[in-house]
């Protein structure tokens, strides 16, 4: 995925989106289609148009697709609820037909769509938002999740375990717009260090796993004018080179490894708050002072570092901030199980990559129809729950998949406002968000 970072969050609509059109219409789908140089040049039972869609809203369906012939089945239902497209195939589709598809359609247009709506998404969504992550242009949770393969395409994802097949998903996902801005798909064995994934905007904010960690990333982040939040390396053994409380300054030329008897004596000290220098060589090359946070939870020290000296943040702050960096495992769960990816039916690299695009283009839909929702109530997404507002959103387009047929998108519009009213009504999330909840805290 291309690097689609912008400054913008969430908050109040730009304007009213009242057709799917103004969405993606029929001539920029085409403009697609033939930039990435697979539009139909004659007949066929089963056109561009008609596979992107059909593979696109399948991903709904965490049981179509175990097998070639499970998806092959959601296909052919399609076909039956729609004449002219059954006229065309004979009411008839063979597993050779989607195979090809999923072959000789280039991965890069369902790519280049997600980006493309990922676009229309962000000018949606108008940078209203002042307070907390309103600090940041944006701020970003960092992580990579494994899809386990077939042993069949071990040659084309290798996995850390012999004889076993695995790809890796490593992502960059915005907590402000609550989805994926940056994607690298890679084999099980590649190293989380090799993602890229800071921009050269500043004022974001990265929340990042150990897996990440390196002098080099953080050097690239501070150089950025960027933020970012990490647990601390055990290995890392950091010098205190200056303290905010002054009761502590006997701490001062002190490593970690040195005071941390001395902070199992101090019972009633929960937390602490220093800068350090993390680099242990003579001569480092890193020589930046961090802020180095610890927090005793359950009798256990736990420290994260981060280049946010601003005293609004406090220590507790700091690791609330670290936490949010769960929304992307949810978002992975999301993707891999509620949109059926981790049934991965394709036996190549292309078929893979379309089945991973099409799953992300069906949660950017989603989310979309969530924005307008939220302009409708006059509330940020936050206050609405994937889940449930999906729930709402499948049900409605595979009960009119024949929409998608038919000549012009302007068909959709026939439920588009409906969806629209009924996901702002019934999408609303039952408990409060982890983001919302950490700004009312911080903004009481």
């Amino acid at each position: 995925m291309q690097d689609q970072d912008n400054q913008v969050s969430t908050g109040v609509l730009q304007k009213s989106y009242t057709s799917f059109l103004d969405i993606l219409s029929d001539a920029e789908l085409d403009d697609l289609f033939e930039k990435y140089g697979v539009k139909d040049i004659r007949e066929r039972k089963l056109s561009v148009r008609h596979f992107s869609w059909l593979i696109i809203l399948s991903a709904s369906e965490p049981g179509v697709r175990g097998t070639l012939v499970q998806l092959i089945g959601f296909f052919l239902g399609a076909i039956v609820v729609f004449p002219s497209l059954q006229a065309k195939s004979g009411g008839k589709l063979s597993k050779t037909a989607v195979s090809k598809r999923l072959n000789n359609v280039s991965w890069y247009l369902f790519r280049g769509i997600y980006n493309f709506l990922l676009g229309k998404y962000k000018h949606i969504l108008q940078a209203t938002d002042v307070q907390f992550l309103g600090r940041f242009q944006d701020a970003f949770a960092v992580d990579g999740s494994v899809i386990k393969l077939c042993k069949q395409l071990e040659t084309v994802f290798k996995s850390v375990h012999k004889n076993k097949s695995s790809l890796k998903l490593n992502a960059r996902y915005s907590l402000k717009l609550e989805v994926l801005t940056k994607l690298q798909v890679s084999h099980g064995k590649r190293h989380d260090s090799r993602f890229s994934f800071v921009t050269k905007e500043a004022n974001r904010l990265y929340l990042v796993d150990l897996g990440y960690w390196s002098f080099k990333l953080m050097k690239k982040i501070i150089e950025a004018g960027s933020f970012f939040v990490m647990r601390l390396k055990s290995s890392c053994n950091p010098l205190i080179v200056k303290v905010s409380d002054p009761q502590f300054q006997h701490l001062v030329g002190k490593r970690l490894s040195e005071i941390r008897e001395w902070l199992k004596t101090q019972t009633k000290l929960t937390e602490i708050d220093l800068t350090v220098q993390l680099s242990s060589a003579k001569k480092p090359h890193f020589k930046e002072d961090i802020r180095l946070v610890g927090l005793l939870h359950e009798g256990v020290w736990r420290f994260y570092i981060t280049n946010i000296f601003d005293a609004t943040f406090a220590s507790t702050h700091i690791y609330e901030l670290y936490a949010l960096r769960w929304q992307i495992e949810i978002f992975f769960n999301v993707i891999k199980n509620v949109l059926s990816l981790q049934n991965i039916i394709s036996r190549n690299k292309n078929g893979i990559m379309i089945e991973i695009y099409a799953a992300l283009i069906f949660h950017l839909l989603t989310r979309i129809i969530i924005a307008l929702a939220a302009q409708k109530t006059g509330q940020s997404i936050q206050h609405f729950s994937f889940e449930r507002s999906s729930k709402l959103v499948k049900g409605f387009l595979l009960a009119n998949i024949h929409l998608f047929f038919r000549k012009s998108l302007q068909a959709l519009d026939e439920i588009f406002a409906i969806l629209v009213n009924v996901v702002s009504q019934m999408g609303k999330r039952q408990k409060l968000h982890p983001v919302v909840s950490l700004k009312q805290r911080l903004n009481p």
